[in-house]
């Protein structure tokens, strides 16, 4: 099993990221788990040369200001890109948003909202 250190989570969803906090927290693979409202913050912290690279990010597609979008077209043309797990966790379930999706390289996989510990599972199973 892959030893995860640090998971970030990106999305503007107050609830949605406590609740998520805390299922990551009961799971216990997922390392540190540090959450971001806007995606910029996040991109900062990515590209911090003394800040240490998440295994996994958890982002959702629909924010304001930088919305997943945007922060995938940025993470694309990074040099950081191979070395990122990105897991889409959208409540779209739009066919249209998961192939676009998975058309981004960093993209692991596109995860329908709610989550729950098979989800997790199945995260972590994709790492291995």
């Amino acid at each position: 099993m892959i030893d995860i250190k640090k998971t970030y989570i990106i999305d503007d969803d107050s609830i949605f990221v406590f609740v998520l906090k805390k299922l990551l927290e009961k799971h216990q693979n997922f390392g540190k788990v540090v959450d971001f409202k806007n995606a910029n913050d996040a991109l900062e912290l990515l590209y911090d040369k003394n800040s240490e690279l998440p295994c996994i990010i958890l982002l959702d597609l629909n924010m304001p200001m930088v919305d997943g979008w945007q922060f995938l077209d940025e993470l694309q043309s990074s040099q950081i890109c191979n070395q990122l797990n990105v897991f889409v966790l959208s409540s779209s379930i739009d066919t249209n948003d998961i192939e676009k999706a998975k058309k981004y390289e960093v993209v692991k996989d596109f995860i329908s909202k709610p989550i729950n510990h098979e989800k997790l599972d199945k995260i972590l199973e994709s790492l291995n």
